[in-house]
């Protein structure tokens, strides 16, 4: 037998088998691939939809409430186009109307606004505050996650760089959040007569930090994952 007598394109139980095989499986992906297009297509149709009902919602319900400054801050966020639902869920902490619509945006989730406590799962260690406050900060926090964990890839291309530098701007507006948030509680750090806001800058680059960091990790595995599954 010659080696043309080997050639699998000839042989109708190997090679052409193999062939239509592969092929079918290259057509499966194909198919998959198209599929998740869709979907993420929609996805984000639907999610520069809300995002816009809710920048309009923060820009209402603060017009007449947030000083100049905070509004300045809050339209920078958005023209960065960080999410909507992230601004809204910072400004929770202290706005009663900006949490019944975060409430409505976590959906589901949103149960973790209302939790009593949260035991030994604080987002960032800070014992120096009160019990009662150092519960509100985590549920605000995890708040924030629950949120981000909806939009990963987004919000780590808006709010903070590849170097791990936050936008100066969120963090900023974060910072003034939990400035007004301790004050209301008689908890801000002081400096002299005054408030210390470097460690409540530091505070709010922390939270939000950790915050991102999770939602990084989570979305590296979700990809992963999908690796392994398409493959």
């Amino acid at each position: 037998m010659g080696l043309e007598d080997l050639n699998p394109l000839d042989d109708e139980s190997g090679g052409s088998k193999a062939a239509e095989v592969s092929d079918e499986v290259f057509r499966d992906k194909l198919r998959k691939t198209q599929k998740a297009q869709k979907a993420a297509k929609k996805a984000e149709k639907n999610s520069r939809a809300k995002d816009d009902r809710l920048a309009k919602v923060i820009g209402k319900f603060l017009q007449n409430r947030a000083s100049t400054g905070s509004m300045i801050l809050i339209a920078r966020c958005l023209d960065q186009n960080i999410p909507a639902g992230m601004i809204l869920g910072i400004l929770a902490l202290v706005e009663a109307e900006a949490q019944k619509e975060f409430a409505v945006v976590l959906g589901e989730n949103a149960q973790i606004l209302a939790a009593p406590k949260i035991e030994n799962c604080a987002i960032v260690e800070h014992s120096d505050f009160p019990p009662e406050i150092k519960n509100a900060l985590d549920i605000w926090s995890f708040g924030l996650l629950e949120f981000g964990l909806t939009q990963p890839t987004r919000l780590l291309a808006t709010a903070i760089s590849p170097e791990n530098k936050l936008f100066p701007d969120i963090q900023k507006l974060t910072t003034f959040v939990i400035r007004d948030f301790l004050e209301s509680k008689n908890a801000c750090p002081r400096l002299g007569s005054g408030v210390d806001f470097d460690k409540i800058t530091d505070f709010a680059e922390l939270i939000l930090k950790t915050v991102l960091g999770k939602i990084k990790i989570s979305l590296a595995e979700t990809r992963e994952l999908s690796a392994g599954e398409s493959d």
